[in-house]
């Protein structure tokens, strides 16, 4: 057995440095799911521990590596206690119109109006607030603004909404680690009482990309001149919601959303023309490291795109692998490596672990480790013997490499897409073999250029072009999306079938040998847990405005006046994109199988019926379970699954627990 074990880990070689990060993110993981915050000096007891451990059994080969696991776990649990506890606490926001004052520290422009973030917010003329406010201006708001201004006007704002369904989206969560305190809309114009201070590259940031969107957009017309706003300055609000709902359908979400793709194509060009100018001159090109030189050069451009565009998480990893990539080329080595993406992914969560919980974290590390992973494991049998002399044959291999490309990418980051967003897009190679090429050699080229004649006032003769590159991807778009079951809406995976995948496709991506293959069965398993699931049969919403129940192969809704329409939607992927038929109560109640819908005390109900559902609040009933405006106020949403012999119930304080992000709430009405 021991002789087996040596052979295994002498095969292995330099494949165990990833199972670090694996061990961090699954410690941050844990952090989150606990019902309380724990102590502070817990996590600094764990690294101290680890610490030790890793001292001790430093002579050891497999005790320093069991140690290292152990170290960057209780790293990845102190960093995110101590990131938590670092962030002021969110206020609870009074009702009603208040007049707010504040720095502009953000501007986005939205179709037809324009989204402010304030910093040092002062309402109703209190203290400044230690978070954020993003507020929208009225459409057409005529007062023009700049970074960096004190603005003051009167808006209705808004705390974050609780989450649709028991383990649905956390807002809250995400405003608190985004350091907002709410958000809202103003009532009336705003005027500025400060002129901004001079100085200061944020604020030089935001005037610059504002600047861009206007130039851009008075040029090309909104269908484009939106698409094109979004790729040079990372604005992707002002792009039209239809328009948007098409690139998701086609599965071509991510060219809206800057990322490792835009840096990448940023990079290369910046590298090739270097390269190119550089071996121009044979004494340059003798005497120059012109390799390292372009690659620095590359990285350099890759920043400066990154910081125009907000320097957003995509952005920061795709840097961090490209700076590895750079050492790695200074230094002779080989560039990509699942080392260079354990180190990014440590960077990464050691600066801002609640990062692992979100879409972007979890997407792009699975589409890059099923990249690198699968041309180590079957690049070569899609180049070898392509006739890489032969034109057509060269056409062929690089088309062949890019549907391999998405196929990996895709296919690794899907299941998370669908955990995230309760959908998915089975076209996805076709449209990124035609959309992927068209953004790197013709939209995005046009695009830097049309940036460096902006100060020129000749910037038309690129963003023209770009336009027409634009407007035959915005077409494809709307050609894949009206194919059959472009977008297919399915139910929301468990989080237990999630954790099964990213196991499975971790070890089958992170191992050589032919033990690597039990990482489909983790997959396999994974699949097995999303099938299984069952929905509830009743769901509940936290104001008690919308109710759904599920009777036989349909479902049910209830919609009282000024129910969300936003919480109506995430309850699709609930369902999986089910129908939602609205019942039809003539009276005061109607019994849907074993559940009474009543908006009047009903107690004891007719025989047979199991649960009681109620926007209103009522009195307990023995022997059924009552779901009304009480409860859903106390718990929030409610969730109940009628099973033979019980009620099984949770509630989205159970799921969330007493954590610094989750708000008092209301009191019982």
């Amino acid at each position: 057995m021991a002789e087996w074990f040596a052979r295994w880990v002498e095969v292995e070689r330099g494949r165990f440095f990833p199972l670090l990060p694996v061990a961090m993110g699954a410690a941050i993981l844990g952090y989150f799911a606990l019902p309380a915050e724990p102590p502070l000096w817990l996590g600094g007891l764990a690294v101290g521990l680890a610490g030790g451990a890793l001292g001790l059994g430093w002579r050891h080969l497999y005790g320093r590596f069991a140690a290292a696991l152990l170290l960057a776990a209780a790293l990845g649990f102190a960093r995110a206690e101590w990131r938590t506890a670092a962030l002021p606490l969110m206020p609870i926001m009074p009702p009603g119109v208040l007049a707010v004052q504040g720095r502009v520290a953000g501007i986005v422009r939205l179709p037809g109006t324009v989204r402010l973030t304030l910093a040092d917010a002062r309402l109703d003329g209190g203290p400044p607030l230690a978070r954020e406010v993003r507020v929208k201006l009225r459409p057409n708001d005529p007062v023009p603004l700049v970074a960096g201004e004190t603005v003051r006007g009167y808006a209705l704002l808004f705390g974050p909404d609780r989450p649709a369904w028991p383990g649905g989206w956390d807002m809250g969560r995400d405003e608190y680690f985004a350091n907002l305190a709410a958000m809202g809309a103003m009532a009336g114009e705003v005027s500025v009482v400060a002129p901004a201070p001079p100085g200061g590259l944020g604020a030089w940031l935001q005037t610059a990309r504002a600047a861009i969107a206007s130039r851009i957009l008075a040029i090309l017309p909104p269908r484009t001149g939106a698409v094109a706003v979004t790729l040079l300055t990372g604005d992707e609000q002002a792009i039209p919601a239809v328009e948007r709902l098409d690139f998701i359908a086609a599965g071509l979400a991510h060219i809206l959303a800057v990322a490792g793709l835009h840096v990448g194509i940023v990079m290369g060009l910046a590298f090739g023309l270097v390269r190119f100018l550089l071996t121009r001159s044979a004494r340059l090109a003798l005497r120059w490291p012109v390799k390292p030189v372009a690659a620095v050069a590359a990285l350099l451009a890759g920043g400066m795109y990154a910081l125009l565009t907000g320097a957003h998480l995509p952005i920061l990893r795709s840097l961090a692998m490209a700076g590895l990539v750079t050492a790695g080329i200074m230094a002779g080595r080989r560039a990509g490596s699942l080392r260079g993406l354990a180190i990014a992914a440590l960077a990464l969560m050691l600066a801002t672990p609640e990062t692992v919980l979100g879409a972007s974290f979890q997407m792009s590390f699975s589409a890059v480790l099923a990249l690198i992973s699968g041309y180590a494991a079957v690049g070569h049998w899609f180049t070898r013997g392509v006739g890489a002399s032969s034109k057509y044959g060269r056409v062929g291999r690089h088309l062949l490499m890019l549907a391999l490309t998405s196929l990996l990418a895709g296919g690794a980051s899907m299941p998370f897409a669908a955990y995230q967003f309760g959908q998915i897009q089975p076209y996805w190679i076709p449209a990124n073999l035609a959309a992927v090429p068209l953004t790197a050699f013709w939209i995005m080229p046009l695009g830097l250029l049309a940036l460096g004649l902006m100060p020129l006032h000749l910037a038309a003769l690129a963003l023209v072009p770009m336009g027409w590159g634009i407007g035959a991807m915005v077409w494809l778009t709307q050609k894949i999306a009206a194919w059959p079951d472009a977008l297919l809406h399915v139910p929301t995976p468990p989080a237990s079938a999630m954790l099964a995948y990213a196991a499975g496709l971790g070890w089958l991506c992170i191992w050589r040998g032919r033990g690597r293959w039990l990482g489909i069965g983790g997959m396999a398993l994974a699949l097995g847990l999303a099938l299984g699931q069952r929905p509830p049969d009743v769901l509940i919403s936290a104001d008690a405005r919308l109710v759904a129940i599920r009777a036989g192969q349909s479902v049910y809704v209830v919609e009282k006046p000024r129910a969300s329409r936003f919480v109506l939607a995430q309850w699709q992927g609930v369902w999986g994109g089910a129908g939602l038929t609205p019942a039809t109560c003539p009276a005061a109640s109607c019994r849907l199988g074993a559940v009474l819908y009543t908006e009047v005390p009903v107690c004891p109900p007719a025989a047979g019926v199991r649960v009681i559902v109620s926007p209103a609040p009522l009195p307990p009933c023995p022997g059924v379970v009552v779901l009304d405006r009480r409860g859903a106020f106390r718990a929030g949403a409610m969730a109940a699954w009628i099973l033979p012999h019980a009620i099984e119930l949770r509630t989205d304080a159970g799921v969330q627990g007493r954590r610094p992000w989750v708000l008092p709430v209301l009191p019982a009405q």
